[in-house]
């Protein structure tokens, strides 16, 4: 017999005779308390043994009967979700835990982001002069086509400064859009044009022929990517 299947079967037994120790089967019985407190760190001992055998399906078994045990003998009210279990055995961290995710997981996640070519200014209620914006924003995957991205929009419009290094001059207006579900991606989504469209209205009325920027910064849900962002210059009451 080789020494890992010698190693099994010891610990095959050894773990019969716990459960039965653990059931009030044994025939010599301490007090509870003391009789609990030693299965458990039989248990724990038990466990760290049955990690380095070989054969993972039986390690696997062996690991999970002992911590199933274990927790039989503690005998705790359930948890709440931010509450540590009192005496909890230290797991080893499942395989590739701490690894990103796999490049299929995100092969068609956003990673650039484009603000329309019909974004415009806009009239909303009826009366002379745009009162708004209506503003499209695609993202895009790393292969150059429109993708639907879960997460939150900021948009924001500066007034555009001719003669200036930095061309962003006062802020005129600043939103913030979530879609993150099925009723809000309906809600947003213009399946023709393949863009988020946001109707967002002025804080107060703009010149006509105003020339100001759209930037746009879309951040994923989870902080598990870089926000992405993109400006472009409009005139207000202008089609281009």
């Amino acid at each position: 017999m080789t020494r890992s299947a010698k190693q099994r079967a010891i610990l095959v037994g050894l773990t019969g005779l716990l459960a039965a120790w653990a059931a009030g089967c044994g025939s010599w019985r301490p007090d509870s308390y003391k009789r609990d407190q030693m299965v458990v760190d039989l248990a724990d001992a038990l466990r760290e043994e049955a990690l380095k055998l070989p054969q993972e399906g039986q390690r696997d078994r062996l690991v999970t009967g002992l911590i199933q045990l274990r927790e039989l003998m503690m005998g705790e009210s359930p948890l709440k979700p931010a509450q540590e279990a009192p005496g909890a055995p230290t797991l080893p961290a499942p395989e590739g835990g701490a690894k990103p995710a796999p490049a299929w997981a995100t092969m068609f996640a956003p990673t650039s982001l484009v603000i329309g070519f019909f974004t415009r200014t806009r009239d909303f209620d009826g009366q002379p002069g745009d009162d708004g914006l209506e503003v499209r924003l695609q993202p895009l995957d790393q292969f150059g086509d429109p993708a639907k991205a879960v997460g939150s929009y900021r948009i924001e419009v500066f007034d555009y400064r001719l003669r200036s290094g930095e061309k962003r001059g006062d802020r005129l207006g600043h939103w913030f859009v979530s879609v993150l579900d099925a009723e809000s991606n309906r809600k947003y989504y213009d399946p023709i044009d393949r863009c988020y469209v946001f109707p967002l209205l002025w804080d107060g009325a703009q010149a006509a022929g105003r020339t100001v920027i759209v930037q746009a910064t879309y951040y994923p849900p989870g902080g598990f990517q870089e926000k992405l962002f993109a400006q472009r210059v409009i005139k207000v009451g202008s089609e281009e």
